[in-house]
């Protein structure tokens, strides 16, 4: 996959990153702490083949998804699937 966007944002003194990842008719997102996973989330576009993914790549049509793997962060969603 390759790097689209890089997102920093900062959370209770923790540095995350979130990663725009594509590749073929495929979007990821994914936070990221230390350099690894912060979770096991995903948030995931799978465009019909043939779609110019380019055109569709950019900030302002992926910040919704962005937010919302930030509020998974915030309030912690992976502790109910971890623990």
């Amino acid at each position: 996959m390759e790097l689209f966007k890089k997102i920093s944002w900062e959370h209770q003194g923790k540095e995350y990153d979130f990663r725009v990842l594509f590749e073929n008719n495929l979007i990821n997102i994914l936070a990221f702490f230390n350099n690894h996973p912060a979770n096991g989330f995903r948030y995931q576009i799978h465009l019909p083949k043939n779609t110019d993914i380019r055109k569709l790549l950019n900030i302002e049509n992926l910040n919704h998804l962005i937010e919302y793997a930030k509020d998974d962060i915030k309030m912690e969603r992976w502790k109910l699937f971890s623990e």
